[in-house]
Parts: C-alpha cells; sequence; structure tokens
C-alpha cells in the first residue's frame, strides 16, 4: 500500500512538473513573439546629468529671387549676392542670409559699387567714350572664348624665328617660353579681328 501511494505520488509530482514547464514556456514564447511598441515619450533629448540637450536652430533664409538691397534704385537680389559671396569666400559661405549683420552690410556695400560706378559713366561719359568703353568690354568677353594652346603658338613662332633668319634679321630672337603669352594674346586678337571683319564689306572711296 505504500509503495502504490509513493508512485502516485511520483506521478502528480511529475505531471506537475510537466504542466509548470509547459506554461513557463509558452510564456516565454508570448514575450518573445510580442511586438514591441514605440515609447509615446521620446526621450533622445534627455541625458544622464538631468539637462535637456540644446534645440539647434534651423537658419532662415529667402528665395534666391529675394530682393537684398537696393542701389540708386536698381535692385539687387539675393541670388547674385550667394554668388558673389560664394566667389569671395571660394565656396565656404554660400547663403547671404547666414551672415551676420555686419558682413551683410559689407558685402552690399561690394556690390553697390560698378552700379554706382555704371550710372556716374552714364551720366558723364562722352557718347565717344561710351562707344570706346562699350567696345573694349565686348572684345574683352568675346576674346576670353577663344583658346591658343601652347603647340599652335610654338607653331607660329617656329614660322616668325625662321622668316628672321631668311631675312638675316641682326635682332636676338628671345626664346619661346619667355613670349609664349604675348604671342598666345596676339594671335587671339587676330583671330578675333579676322572673325569680326569675315563678312563684312567694306568699301574705299
Amino acid at each position: 500500500m505504500r509503495k502504490k501511494s509513493m508512485v502516485l505520488g511520483l506521478s502528480l509530482g511529475l505531471a506537475i512538473s510537466a504542466a509548470s514547464a509547459d506554461d513557463l514556456k509558452n510564456s516565454l514564447t508570448n514575450i518573445l513573439n510580442k511586438e514591441e511598441k514605440p515609447s509615446i515619450v521620446n526621450l533622445d533629448s534627455v541625458n544622464l546629468d538631468g539637462k535637456a540637450k540644446p534645440v539647434q536652430q534651423v537658419k532662415k533664409t529667402r528665395s534666391s529671387q529675394a530682393v537684398i538691397a537696393t542701389v540708386n534704385g536698381h535692385n539687387i537680389i539675393k541670388k547674385e549676392a550667394d554668388g558673389y559671396l560664394k566667389q569671395r569666400t571660394q565656396g565656404k559661405v554660400t547663403d547671404f542670409d547666414h551672415l551676420p549683420p555686419e558682413q551683410r552690410s559689407r558685402l552690399v556695400n561690394e556690390l553697390a559699387l560698378p552700379v554706382v560706378v555704371a550710372d556716374a559713366a552714364k551720366k558723364e561719359l562722352t557718347e565717344e567714350e561710351k562707344q570706346v568703353a562699350y567696345t573694349r568690354a565686348w572684345m574683352q568677353r568675346e576674346a576670353r572664348k577663344i583658346i591658343i594652346s601652347d603647340e599652335q603658338a610654338e607653331e607660329v613662332y617656329t614660322q616668325l624665328k625662321q622668316q628672321a633668319q631668311e631675312n638675316n634679321a641682326t635682332q636676338k630672337i628671345p626664346p619661346f617660353e619667355s613670349i609664349k603669352d604675348k604671342l598666345k594674346m596676339q594671335l587671339i586678337e587676330k583671330t578675333l579681328v579676322d572673325r569680326v571683319t569675315k563678312d563684312v564689306e567694306i568699301k574705299v572711296l
């Protein structure tokens, strides 16, 4: 009788242990499969010292077509100031609105100078002087579009040197490198003149 009681007790104990193990397994499975819900409170700005992280302020900037200043009635738009600022700072600063007020004033004064000079020129230069200025400005602009390589310049230099030797010139011909840049400028001017006068009808009376 005692032996049967021991066997029955052992069986009940194993059954209870098995049931407890199943409950624990189910509980762990539920925890692992449970989706983690995002926290409602954002704690990103809280640190261990109890101080909130400083909020970074976004600098405001105006449209590129916004008028930032006027000079004698002429508008200076932000796009012009941004481009000039980028050039002056070699690309380190590109937004006029990010400058302190004092630096903005200095930059606007520099941008205003060509406008002021142009107004004075229109009022004070004669028509003949204006024509000369326009012609010079146009020639300089067009000349920048013409590229003369070192090879082209050296070829012309060789021709000139050969002509000088054939003509028994007594003047010493300087080395190519010392006159290369000057020779290039002369070739640019010749190319430009030839281009401009190509289709021009000229009659001598």
